[in-house]
């Protein structure tokens, strides 16, 4: 296991006030605010204001600066620009936000109640409480809704789990046990929200030597409820096996998740064989952390890293079907 890491220089200011464990991608996914936005407002405003990790220089952030930049993310959607809201205490911007309706913010209820909070689940793991964990998720679920739940909370979660791991915070039982948690509740979401009649029919897999298959099962819910059609063949799937499968299922899609552990040059290799071999008709996507890692693809095959480019992939995929 990796040595614990060490956090230094802890910033100052407004809303730093808690211990910074969050990397800039899992507050991306958090508040919904894109990386480079976030970047660009620590130069441009000062805020956020991000510790840095001993070694890598790497950002990361604390749970009140999260909260902040939720509650800016919050005032913006409502129309008040960046520079009227960035430097606001956190009380302000919430007194702010209540002079207008809206809707709930990102991973809480209505009655103010936190739902889906990251830092708790966490905790709860570290503990090795289980059915904590399961009940959190439950009740994550039914009040985020089942989008809300694979966007806010799952995608989120499963990366903080894998860098508390990397930083030596968490053991690989505890990684090992989120995994199952979220997979049973994506699973049985998906089995709710399944469509037999959806369309387009998209088969998900990974190839050998790939064996995690969370990032899927997140997918896959996330079509099911866009009225797609998701078939998921389950992990290490030889080449010629997605081939059998996307001519015997009538797919126009063929998924294939990559993750930091995959052997790049040899999926790189079957993902050449994919385009080659199926049939013109069928779109060809590739997602996960390391699919921008393989380098140049053929046209075909569409690199997805965002929520976004899925819903962008998915409708060129309807549209094409029309044609």
């Amino acid at each position: 296991m990796p040595p614990k890491t060490i956090i230094k220089n802890p910033a100052p200011g407004p809303a730093a006030g808690s211990e910074p464990v969050s990397s800039i991608r899992v507050v991306a996914a958090l508040t919904g605010i894109p990386m480079g936005t976030l970047r660009v407002w620590e130069r441009r405003y000062g805020f956020p204001r991000p510790a840095r990790r001993e070694g890598s220089n790497r950002r990361v952030y604390g749970t009140d600066q999260i909260e902040q930049l939720r509650a800016i993310a919050d005032a913006l959607s409502q129309g008040y620009r960046p520079g009227d809201v960035m430097h606001k205490p956190l009380s302000e911007l919430k007194a702010l936000l209540s002079e207008r309706p809206q809707p709930p913010a990102l991973g809480r209820s209505a009655a103010g109640s936190a739902v889906g909070d990251v830092p708790t689940l966490l905790g709860l793991l570290a503990a090795d409480d289980i059915k904590g964990i399961e009940d959190e998720l439950r009740f994550a679920a039914a009040a985020l809704g089942a989008k809300r739940f694979v966007t806010e909370l799952a995608q989120p979660l499963a990366l903080a789990v894998g860098e508390w791991w990397a930083d030596g915070k968490l053991a690989i039982r505890h990684e090992h046990v989120m995994t199952e948690c979220l997979t049973t509740q994506l699973r049985s979401l998906l089995a709710t929200h399944r469509n037999a009649d959806g369309a387009p029919t998209i088969v998900l897999t990974t190839l050998p030597g790939e064996p995690h298959t969370l990032g899927l099962q997140m997918v896959a819910l996330y079509l099911a409820l866009s009225a797609a059609k998701p078939l998921l063949l389950g992990p290490n799937t030889p080449p010629e096996q997605v081939l059998a499968a996307a001519k015997s299922l009538g797919a126009s899609v063929v998924g294939i998740a990559v993750t930091p552990t995959a052997d790049l040059q040899a999926t790189r290799r079957a993902i050449l064989r994919l385009d080659r071999e199926l049939p013109a008709a069928v779109a060809l996507w590739v997602g996960g952390q390391a699919g921008s890692l393989l380098g140049k693809l053929p046209e075909r095959a569409e690199v997805i890293t965002t929520w976004s480019a899925l819903d962008a992939a998915l409708e060129h995929s309807r549209v094409r079907a029309r044609r």
